[in-house]
């Protein structure tokens, strides 16, 4: 089976890739930061890597790049081992993955945040890299309210309401990780953190961090989380980000 993963393959098997046409290469933007009493601090970065590889085979001429494991991540830094980025630091780092990525050949490259606080600061790193990167087709897909409408969505039609589900270590995100790690998920210690509007609490989420909001840092109820829900939800992103990506590159 052909490799898709860049940093498992060696040097003449990219070149082979890049050579037989794969044009496209994808980065995902995790983040290592408190997720509650029960999921680990890299659950955005892990299940954001397995998502990143399912987009690339759906898309079958692209790459994984490595996906970067630290992001934005103030607001979580009253929880201890939250680790972050300043957003000038961050759109640095996004600017030299591009121009890397860009320098070896690839005509597409798809950056794709897997961490709510990633969202605005990678529209303003891509915004920023663009016009250097003329040549290139710099596809960003930031839009944070489509991605969770969109999670959302999938919740209900398998009885899951939206302040269950929820934006971070909720019902939606312990599913992901029973379906991706499940060995690294403390079912026995999960617990309902703020359990009210999901998407209008965000703003006091960024302003003034979560423990203004959850004391436990979950938003969402965990407790009905499962690997088949957590397969559904992967499905409707991959499907989601796809169709994105696919509409871009014909634009």
């Amino acid at each position: 089976m052909q490799k898709r993963n860049l940093f498992e393959m060696t040097r003449p098997e990219v070149e082979q890739a890049i050579a037989a046409g794969v044009d496209t290469v994808v980065v995902t933007f995790g983040s290592t930061e408190q997720h509650g009493l029960h999921l680990p601090m890299g659950t955005d970065a892990i299940w954001g890597e397995a998502l990143g590889g399912r987009v690339v085979r759906a898309l079958g001429n692209a790459l994984l790049a490595p996906g970067l494991p630290i992001g934005c991540s103030e607001h979580h830094m009253d929880f201890a081992g939250s680790l972050t980025l300043s957003q000038e630091t961050f759109r640095q780092v996004v600017a030299d993955l591009c121009r890397s990525l860009a320098h070896h050949g690839f005509s597409h490259i798809v950056l794709i945040p897997t961490h709510g606080g990633n969202f605005v600061p990678l529209a303003k790193a891509a915004e920023a890299i663009r016009p250097e990167l003329s040549e290139v087709n710099l596809i960003a897909f930031t839009d944070l309210m489509g991605f969770m409408d969109e999670i959302f969505r999938v919740g209900k039609s398998r009885d899951v309401t939206p302040e269950k589900a929820g934006a971070h270590s909720g019902e939606f995100e312990t599913s992901l990780m029973l379906t991706v790690r499940p060995d690294l998920v403390a079912m026995h210690a999960a617990q309902p953190g703020y359990t009210g509007d999901q998407l209008g609490i965000a703003a006091v989420v960024f302003e003034k961090g979560f423990r203004a909001v959850t004391e436990n840092g979950v938003l969402g109820d965990p407790r009905d989380a499962s690997a088949a829900n957590g397969q559904a939800y992967m499905d409707a992103m991959t499907d989601l980000l796809v169709r994105y990506i696919e509409h871009q590159k014909q634009a």
